[in-house]
């Protein structure tokens, strides 16, 4: 679902980058708060999280980076730099394993630490051709961090999106309420864009919801491989469906990347096979 954003966001271009993310937040609020009572509903749980200081300061750290990262992704979606924003994703993942590999002892295997050069190669090509990627890497490092922090919060995923989505809210409506008083705002100011803002923030709490639970229940190394899913998928509509121009070096750096994914991905494969297989022997 994440790598079908950049289509949907087209839809929002003529919206001010700051417009969306206001109401990204406004309507995932209740998406969350639904899914909490459908799949979660536990009060009492909520109501201890709540009460922790310690907690609500982390959560409160977690909601800011979580806005950081969607103000420079949703701005790169609008400014047409699919390229910029996919190369993101695949920078990510190599962040969060830096970060479990450092503080959370997560340990690398060498076939890891090989596609992690490659991808740290690709990188350097980049740069030397086409200058540093300021905004493939601010996406990469505001979304490894809070991967980060939110894998060290001793909170219930569902409870933890939902007070995120609520410290966001109320800076959010402030500013939705001013935009509309000056007569700037795009929601209620016809159907259409009404819609797409309350359905991209709808969206966004559903995947948000089941990619929190997996946050909390796998290792950060593990986050980061699923995490390249999503890049390939915008690659491929930034190629194909939105048209948007890449040079010869865009290609060579994809390439090496998505070796690297490779190489990266085959041994967590074939080990999970091995666990499968295991498993029916011993159930014969």
């Amino acid at each position: 679902m994440w790598g079908l954003t950049p289509l949907y966001t087209q839809f929002l271009e003529h919206v001010p980058y700051f417009e969306v993310i206001i109401h990204r937040v406004l309507w995932s609020l209740p998406g969350v708060f639904l899914a909490f009572r459908c799949f979660s509903g536990d009060m009492a749980s909520l109501k201890y999280t709540v009460k922790n200081t310690k907690v609500l300061l982390m959560l409160i750290l977690s909601a800011t980076l979580l806005a950081c990262h969607w103000g420079v992704f949703i701005y790169a979606l609008l400014a047409g730099r699919g390229f910029e924003t996919s190369l993101s994703f695949f920078i990510t993942p190599i962040i969060s394993i830096a970060l479990g590999t450092l503080f959370l002892k997560e340990k690398m295997s060498k076939m890891q630490v090989a596609a992690t050069i490659i991808t740290v190669t690709a990188l350097l090509i980049m740069t030397f051709y086409k200058g540093l990627p300021f905004l493939s890497l601010s996406i990469a490092i505001t979304w490894s961090s809070y991967c980060f922090t939110r894998k060290t919060i001793a909170a219930k995923s569902i409870d933890g999106f939902l007070l995120e989505m609520f410290f966001l809210s109320i800076p959010s409506i402030i500013i939705a309420v001013w935009l509309y008083n000056k007569g700037e705002s795009h929601f209620l100011n016809g159907f259409s864009d009404t819609m797409l803002l309350v359905g991209y923030g709808i969206i966004n709490s559903i995947v948000f919801c089941v990619f929190s639970y997996a946050i909390k229940i796998t290792k950060l190394s593990t986050v980061g491989i699923m995490e390249y899913l999503a890049p390939i998928v915008m690659m491929i509509n930034t190629i194909f469906v939105l048209k948007q121009p890449i040079s010869k070096i865009d290609i060579i750096v994809f390439i090496l990347i998505f070796v690297s994914l490779l190489i990266y991905i085959l041994p967590v494969v074939l080990t999970n096979k091995e666990t499968v297989i295991k498993s029916k022997n011993n159930k014969n």
